[in-house]
């Protein structure tokens, strides 16, 4: 079955000037690595890892063939490189409201809802990170996804520190929470629906709090305690009954 595929609209790469510039011979390469990077995703969305080619990139960055080889040693150092940009560019987006909420809820709602709109807005990055690099851009580069998994369940386990009372759940935890966002993430692209990300927040949430528990700053201590979960009405009114019993 043909895999869907959501592309966000492409734009015309930025050129240098033609003619005399006062650019130096490295700011030059250094703009056209940065123009090579911009269009790997592009080119994965549309055409997938394998099938792009070195001369799709070029064309789409608006460079010479020479001027990615004075970069890239070949088409996987130059998807590699744009690898590694998309995850740290993702993980400051996340790092950022991890340090703003009170609540474990708070902080993984906050950092979840950013992280899903910035894939949102850049579907052809989306499929990048989460379906081409760990299943089709060789061993290598599945191997730096697995670690960038690793990088963002410690920053999950951030946001539940191990102060909170037992709470946080052994590092092994943390992959399997985050793998299974990430995998999420992926099954969204594949069906065409990564505009819709940021509608997966509120189910993202409870899969990990389902993990971690609910809980909030205790003022007094600063450490996280556990909320006791709501009762419905018919629930209080029998204990009462059995108590008077």
């Amino acid at each position: 079955m043909a895999k869907a595929r959501a592309r966000s609209k492409p734009t015309a790469p930025r050129r240098l000037p033609r003619g005399r510039h006062a650019l130096t011979p490295e700011q030059v390469l250094a703009d056209q690595r940065e123009r090579l990077l911009a269009a790997v995703p592009g080119g994965v969305a549309e055409r997938g890892y394998e099938t792009m080619s070195v001369a799709d990139i070029v064309k789409r960055a608006a460079v010479s063939r020479n001027a990615f080889y004075k970069n890239f040693k070949d088409k996987q150092e130059c998807f590699a490189v744009a690898h590694e940009a998309g995850h740290e560019r993702l993980f400051e987006i996340l790092a950022l409201p991890c340090e703003k909420g009170a609540t474990v809820e708070e902080r993984v709602e906050l950092s979840l809802a950013a992280a899903l709109d910035a894939l949102a807005a850049d579907p052809d990055m989306a499929r990048l990170l989460f379906v081409e690099a760990p299943s089709s851009a060789g061993e290598e580069i599945a191997l730096s996804y697995h670690e960038w998994l690793r990088h963002y369940g410690t920053l999950l386990r951030a946001a539940a520190p191990d102060a909170a009372l037992g709470m946080s759940p052994a590092a092994e935890i943390d992959q399997v929470i985050v793998g299974g966002i990430a995998s999420r993430i992926a099954s969204e692209v594949l069906q065409g629906a990564t505009a819709g990300l940021r509608d997966l927040t509120p189910h993202l949430v409870e899969y990990v709090l389902a993990f971690y528990g609910s809980g909030r700053l205790d003022p007094r201590t600063g450490t996280v305690v556990a909320l006791e979960p709501e009762r419905p009405a018919e629930y209080e009114e029998a204990r009462r009954k059995q108590a008077g019993a």
